[in-house]
């Protein structure tokens, strides 16, 4: 999964995934537990971002350059 910060943040605290972040370009990976997702199941993950400014949600995120649904 993909997405960008457009205000600066980088996060502080993550769970569920595996994170990189590089500027506002952040990428989440599957956790060790969590690799393999059987057909029709879901996995949840979350993070908190600290920013200097505004601390606005991304506007978009991306899995394997499908859009997601945002909750």
């Amino acid at each position: 999964m993909q997405w960008t910060f457009a205000d600066g943040q980088r996060i502080s605290q993550a769970w569920n995934a595996s994170y990189t972040q590089s500027g506002g370009a952040v990428r989440a990976t599957n956790a060790s537990w969590n690799g393999t997702i059987a057909a029709g199941a879901t996995v949840s993950f979350g993070f908190l971002a600290d920013a200097p400014g505004a601390n606005n949600r991304p506007t978009a995120f991306t899995l394997n350059g499908t859009a997601c649904a945002l909750s």
